[in-house]
């Protein structure tokens, strides 16, 4: 029996693809959005993600400690912090079978609170199976099997840290800090041309 987009979750996706759709190549939408993880329940389906911090004694820290006014992640680019960007780890969840793509968009902030005009891609770790798409779309689409063939949650590694010889910060001051924003979204395998509007998943 095929299941029915009730009312609420379709303003819900309107609105998400409104605000992508704004954003263009800036990061205005960091002032907008009070929101930095976004769970959808539609049709049977629920991404969650789980965002925290290991450091060098390996021992692990809450994300949610690092939050901003606005909801957004702060991560730091001094390795002795417990909220180093290298530290980041972040887990997708997923009940339901689905497709699924991780949104990211990073502001860089000078010590001063000057928002820095900087678009490089943070060389993260992904876990197996996840594409980088951020040049074209700012995702990062699973391209393994479903996640889920059943309604029984399952969760997958997404980042794990990040590559330090490809991070180059050499053209930042010290206290430079970096804000981060995640959202985790999910549409049925038929439905991603219409909800995300492409005609076929980036790495077909």
């Amino acid at each position: 029996m095929l299941h029915k987009l009730n009312k609420r979750a379709v303003v819900v996706i309107v609105a998400i693809v409104a605000i992508i759709a704004v954003v263009g190549s800036s990061f205005a939408w960091f002032v907008t959005r009070s929101s930095l993880l976004q769970n959808i329940n539609l049709a049977g389906i629920d991404v969650s993600a789980d965002v925290f911090f290991v450091d060098g004694s390996n021992t692990k820290f809450s994300a949610d400690e690092f939050k901003d006014k606005d909801g957004l992640y702060v991560l730091s680019l001094d390795e002795t912090d417990v909220n180093y960007i290298g530290n980041l780890h972040v887990f997708v969840g997923l009940e339901g079978t689905a497709c699924v793509r991780v949104r990211m968009s990073h502001e860089w902030t000078s010590p001063d609170g000057k928002v820095l005009q900087r678009s490089v891609n943070v060389p993260y770790k992904f876990g197996e199976n996840w594409f980088d798409n951020r040049n074209a779309d700012y995702s990062v689409y699973y391209a393994g099997k479903d996640m889920s063939g059943k309604a029984d949650f399952d969760s997958v590694s997404f980042i794990s840290g990040i590559d330090e010889t490809k991070l180059d910060t050499s053209d930042l001051a010290d206290g430079t800090t970096v804000r981060l924003l995640i959202q985790v979204d999910a549409v049925q395998v038929n439905r991603y041309p219409q909800l995300w509007n492409i005609e076929k998943l980036p790495w077909k």
